[in-house]
């Protein structure tokens, strides 16, 4: 069984970044790559079981020039979740 990784979302997104309605949480593909997720956002939850199902992704260059990064958008839906004692 994979263990679950936490992830604090600091803001939400608009989908209308990625062509979507609602709102959606970033996540780094660096470090959450094939993991489950517990993703936490001003007191609630939500789990998400694989970071390679998101509903989009977008890649960025590095602001210091170190290459790019990936982030995969996924719809923020606190309901699915459940909160971590």
């Amino acid at each position: 069984m994979k263990t679950i990784k936490h992830y604090r979302a600091m803001t939400l997104f608009s989908g209308s970044v990625i062509g979507k309605t609602g709102f959606y949480v970033a996540i780094p593909e660096k470090g959450f790559k094939g993991s489950k997720i517990m993703v936490e956002h001003d007191g609630e939850y939500m789990q998400i079981e694989n970071w390679l199902k998101a509903d989009a992704f977008r890649r960025f260059p590095d602001k210091w020039g170190r290459g790019t990064y990936t982030l995969g958008y996924f719809k923020w839906n606190p309901d699915l979740g459940m909160a971590v004692a």
